[in-house]
């Protein structure tokens, strides 16, 4: 072997080493944008949930004013219910709208465009009592429509919100006034 053909192996394992190097250097790069745009989705997602939560927030109070009870107080919502169902055309539509906004929430954290966790940490409860104290409602609507899957993402929802109180605590409406009620002394 002459000292030309050593000089050109040398390069040529230089050259691939220098290659190889690159190409690593180049691999990393790309794991950490992967990294990054996977915190960056998360981020907005999280973000976004929060945007249409207080969104929702604003809504949810016009309707408190129109006259949609705390979703805690059973007795408030099954006489909006009962009310609905005995043809009131102004409590159907507004428990519709109430519920409509929820079940939108619903969509949107099934599809992954809301955040399940962000969604359970704020409104979990709340999401879970609107389904049991609305269910006999959703139900008939279900029927009179002939459309077994309204409201489904609602109740998905619900179902994947973790309870966070006991199955023996006292109902709110026992400890706390009525929305809009001075507190008894």
């Amino acid at each position: 072997m002459t000292s030309y053909e050593r000089w050109s192996l040398l390069a040529s394992f230089g050259t691939l080493f220098v290659s190889v190097v690159a190409f690593g250097a180049l691999a990393w790069q790309l794991l950490m944008l992967s990294r990054n745009t996977a915190q960056d989705h998360d981020r907005r997602r999280k973000q976004a949930t929060m945007e249409y939560l207080t969104a929702i927030m604003e809504r949810r109070k016009e309707l408190y004013d129109a006259g949609i009870p705390d979703e805690r107080d059973h007795v408030a919502v099954s006489a909006l219910v009962s009310l609905s169902l005995s043809g009131d055309a102004a409590a159907t539509k507004l428990i519709t709208s109430y519920l409509s906004a929820l079940n939108y929430l619903g969509v949107g954290t099934r599809s992954d465009a809301f955040d399940r966790a962000v969604v359970d940490q704020a409104w979990g409860g709340l999401i879970i009592a609107v389904r049991d104290n609305y269910a006999p409602w959703i139900e008939a609507q279900r029927q009179a429509h002939g459309e077994p899957r309204l409201y489904e993402d609602l109740q998905w929802l619900a179902g994947e919100m973790t309870p966070r109180r006991a199955a023996t605590h006292p109902v709110d409406s026992d400890i706390l006034p009525s929305q809009g009620q001075p507190a008894r002394g």
